[in-house]
């Protein structure tokens, strides 16, 4: 499934299909879609998130990255004026307390390269690394979401570790 040099696009694909039968079992609404012409896939999430007793909306994509041959991470946050958080507010939101400049060397904002608007991406360029050091994974869809979640305060229900 990994190889070492890059995550087949075959396998990103049935890692999404299985994690979202789940997400559909457990009602967590994730949702898998496919644009073969685009030749975009990934796996996206409509939420709110609540911290310090305040609701926020977001939207979190896992998306296939031609580039890296990767599972990469997006997203965006909003606050319930519509207003978008910056990346500091994304910080201080954080499961864990991180410097600012870790978090920047991990977390950026860019034009998403499947929906040509900003989205905070986490950089991939490490992230085939992370996930080779994990080879006895089941889904790697799972494995990648359960290492960055305390980075964004996204919770992942326990019914996906039984895959």
């Amino acid at each position: 499934m990994i190889d070492h040099e890059f995550i087949s696009l075959e396998a990103f694909i049935s890692s999404a299909e299985s994690f979202v039968k789940i997400s559909d079992r457990i009602h967590d609404d994730w949702k898998f879609h496919r644009d073969y012409d685009k030749q975009s896939y990934y796996i996206k999430k409509d939420t709110f998130i609540k911290h310090a007793d305040e609701l926020f909306k977001a939207e979190f994509n896992i998306f296939y990255n031609l580039s890296y041959g990767v599972p990469s991470f997006s997203f965006n946050i909003w606050e319930s004026s519509g207003s978008l958080l910056s990346l500091e507010d994304i910080r201080r939101m954080s499961l864990i307390e991180i410097k600012e400049k870790d978090f920047y060397s991990v977390i950026t904002q860019q034009e998403h390269p499947v929906f040509g608007r900003p989205y905070f991406v986490m950089h991939p360029c490490q992230t085939l690394e992370l996930l080779a050091s994990l080879p006895d994974s089941k889904n790697i869809i799972v494995t990648f979401l359960s290492l960055i979640t305390p980075l964004i305060n996204l919770k992942l229900p326990l019914e996906y570790g039984l895959l």
